[in-house]
């Protein structure tokens, strides 16, 4: 496999599961694709929501690298970043089943590394059994 690397810039969310389609098939990761789109769309719209403040003017920056085994995306936006209280919240049996507040706790489920650089955040998911 050779390395991809890649990046989109977005704006708002509209058809983001149709922009995400046409970038994850071009990995060609069939048994990773619904993990892979899951924590890209999480990351996407926690970014639309809290790190541009539902400001469809504001870009988030996608950027990927794909390697042998494992891919790499960072989400930026435009905001101050996630404090660290908020990153690092467990997320309650009760809270499990609400519409908002899970999107951490869905890519950290998801993705196997998960970091926090000011208003990015890097996933990584392993590929292959890794």
């Amino acid at each position: 496999m050779v390395v991809t690397n890649g990046d989109i810039i977005l704006y708002g969310i509209s058809n983001i599961s149709e922009k995400l389609d046409n970038i994850i098939k071009n990995f060609n990761l069939k048994e990773k694709y619904f993990e892979i789109k899951l924590i890209i769309s999480e990351a996407v719209s926690n970014a639309y929501i809290h790190g541009n403040n539902s400001d469809n003017s504001k870009p988030i920056y996608v950027q990927w690298e794909l390697k042998e085994n494992f891919i790499r995306i960072a989400v930026k936006d435009c905001g101050s970043g996630v404090e660290s209280s908020k990153a690092n919240k467990e997320i309650s049996e009760e809270s499990l089943l609400d519409e908002c507040g899970r999107g951490l706790f869905i890519i950290r489920s998801y993705a196997d590394e998960v970091k926090f650089k000011g208003n990015s955040i890097i996933m990584e998911k392993y590929l292959n059994g890794y």
